[in-house]
This record gives C-alpha cells, structure tokens and sequence, in this order.
C-alpha cells in the first residue's frame, strides 16, 4: 500500500509536469517534450507554437524522436552534441537544418533542459526551439560578401603589384634613355668638340694680331662654353657618380654644383643603407634635382636644407627640402604651374606617386618652401632590383 510520503511525492509530480505542460502549451517558443526513459527519447509532447513552425500536428510527432525533422540530411555537426548531452543528462545548445512538413528547409536553434525526478535520474527532455533562418541566411549572405570583398582585395592588390612593377619599368625606361642619350653626348658630341679645340688651339699662330686674334679668342671662348655646357647636360641627363659612389655622395655633389657661390646649404643624411634599389635612389636625385633647380631660378633663397633619413620605422625613405625663398600659394601651385609653364613640382608628384609615395607641398608667399616626399624602401620590387644588381 502506498505511503502518505510517496503518495505526496507522486502529487507533486503530477503537480510539476502539470505546470510544465500549461507553461509550453501557452508559450511562443515552440517546445517539444521527450521521455528520456522510453526507447529512442520518444516524443511525449509538443506545443501549438511546433506544430505551427513545423507543419505538423502532435498526433503525427508522438512517439517519434525529433531527428525526424533532419529528413535525410543526419551530416550535421550537432547531432553529436546533443547525443552527447541526452547521455550525460545535460543541457546543450544546438543548431540543426530541419525541415517542414511541406520539405521547406529551416534552421533550429534548440535548447535542450533535462527534467529530473532527482539528482541521479532525469525522466524528460524539455527542447526550446527558434527558427533562426533568416538569421542564417543574413550570416551566409556576409560571409558571401566577405568573401567577395576578399576576393576583389585580392585582385586589386594583384593589379596595385603590377602597375608598381610596370611604374618601375617606365622610370627604368626613362632612365635607360637618358643614360644612352648622356653617353651620345660625352662619347660622340663631346669628344668631336674636344677634337674641335684641339684644332683651334693648333690654328692660332695663323692668326695675326688685332682683329684675327680677337676673332679667334671668341671663337675660343665660345667652344669651351659649348663644352661645358654639353658636360653638365650629360651629368644632368644620368650622374655618373650615382652608378659607383651611391646616393649621398652624388646627392652632395649636385648641390655643390648647383649651390656653391649661392645661398648657404646644409644636407644631411641619415638612417639609410650605403646602397639603395636603383629605381629608390635615381628617384631621390630627381626630386632634389628639381627641388634644387627650381630654388635656384625662381627662390631667390639665403638658406637652403635637404635631409633625407629612413623614416619614422625604417620601412620608408624621407626627403625634406626647404629654403627661406619667396615661396608660393601651395593651396594652388597646381594651377600656378599649368599657368607658368612650371612642371617641376608636377613632374615630381608625378614621380613620386609611379612609386607609391606621397608629396606635400608647404608655402606661402614670403614664408619660404618645403617639399616632403616618403617613398617606400622595403618592397618586393625593390628586393628583386638589390639582387639583380640593376
């Protein structure tokens, strides 16, 4: 005969599945109810919010063990999570492609809670589903955007390498045409001029005295200026110094050339490798080339400072070059030059950008100028130049 303590017991039993039923008839969240003591945690119960996101009414669910809403689809990474968890008596989270009753595809977001009559055995599986298909299609489409937008990084880095490379060929280019038009000066035109005054100096006891001779001292005069004059073009076109001594020492020749007898200068030098990639170093002389130029013709400096160093990090090269001339509107200088005729900042701009560096300007009238570029020092192209020896 049962007793007055399990009779008690049973009530409240009754009492608390009871309440556990009222509870998920009335919720929103589909639930579903197993008893985790019969074969294959058949399925005791489900909710009116089940049968409404599943298509199918509770006589047609029980008995049944929910991985009938998998269909044929069982590769799924969950099911042995949950297999695990209905083992141990423990509660899971889950995500699961079912499927309605109609075939349509949806995605569960389960949450399974055991139902214990004590510490050690548990009589029932509560599972709260959420239809979760919109949310996973969103992620799907992200991850397709993701994707695409990987992909097209991708490429665009792909075509940034090769307009590097073919930027580097267009300067090597422009280089390679200076450098033979530099060696058609010295070597042909040069040379027969040299020739030239050779023979001038062995026609002067032809000439007598008084206008003859002052005809020839003109002539003279004439020839070694067309001879200079050819000399500086060709180590303006490609300075031979750049191909054996480096960077700053030919950087310190151009200004002394240009500068000595003018305004004072200052250059300094620092944080950088002996030898630079080609490409890297014409491209420096370049611009102070045409940094210096222009301070020369249009400044009318006292001071002139060129600095170039490595960079904040090492991983850049930085060249300053400011004066304490007349300076100019930088807000417009584009359409000064377009105006005056004066591409020289342009071309350097022009340059600079081939080789992914940046320029800024910064003058005034009456404040002087400074020209900053950064070019990259590090880079693959730059690596392969160092190791070809171009």
């Amino acid at each position: 005969m049962p007793t007055l303590h399990g009779m008690n017991a049973h009530r409240a039993r009754n009492d608390q599945f009871s309440t556990l039923f009222s509870f998920a008839r009335a919720s929103n969240s589909s639930i579903v109810i197993t008893d985790a003591t019969a074969d294959d945690a058949a399925i005791v119960f489900v909710n009116p919010s089940f049968e409404k996101m599943t298509g199918y009414g509770m006589e047609e669910v029980i008995g049944k063990n929910c991985r009938f809403l998998q269909g044929e689809d069982r590769d799924q990474p969950d099911r042995e999570l949950i297999r695990r968890a209905m083992h141990e008596g423990s509660s899971c989270e889950c995500l699961f492609r079912n499927y309605r009753k109609s075939g349509e595809l949806f995605w569960n977001k389960l949450y399974l809670f055991p139902v214990r009559l004590s510490a050690e055995q548990v009589t029932h599986f509560v599972g709260v589903q959420h239809d979760v298909t919109r949310e996973q299609n969103l992620l799907a489409e992200l991850a397709q955007t993701a994707s695409e937008r990987a992909r097209l990084i991708d490429q665009l880095e792909l075509k940034r390498r090769h307009m590097a490379h073919l930027s580097r060929d267009l300067i090597n280019a422009q280089e390679n045409e200076r450098k033979a038009l530099a060696r058609e000066l010295h070597d042909e035109l040069g040379q027969r001029l040299t020739a030239l005054n050779l023979l001038l100096h062995r026609a002067r006891p032809y000439f007598e005295a008084g206008e003859p001779q002052v005809l020839w001292e003109q002539a003279e005069h004439e020839l070694g200026a067309l001879v200079g004059l050819v000399r500086d073009m060709s180590v303006s076109l490609r300075p031979p110094g750049l191909d054996f001594f480096g960077l700053e020492p030919t950087i310190r020749q151009l200004l002394a050339r240009h500068l000595d007898g003018g305004p004072d200068w200052v250059f300094e030098y620092a944080g950088l490798p002996v030898r630079l990639a080609p490409t890297i170093e014409i491209s420096v002389y370049r611009i102070v080339q045409e940094s210096v130029t222009n301070i020369v013709r249009h400044a009318q400096a006292q001071h002139v400072v060129v600095e170039i160093n490595g960079g904040a990090d090492g991983s850049e090269i930085e060249l300053i070059v400011r004066d304490d001339g007349r300076g100019f509107d930088a807000a417009s200088w584009r359409e000064h030059a377009a105006r005056t005729g004066r591409a020289g900042l342009a071309g350097m701009r022009e340059r600079i950008q081939l080789l992914e560096g940046q320029i800024e300007v910064d003058s005034a009238p009456g404040r002087g100028t400074r020209i900053t570029a950064t070019l990259p020092l590090h880079s693959t192209e730059n690596k392969h130049e160092r190791d070809s020896g171009r």
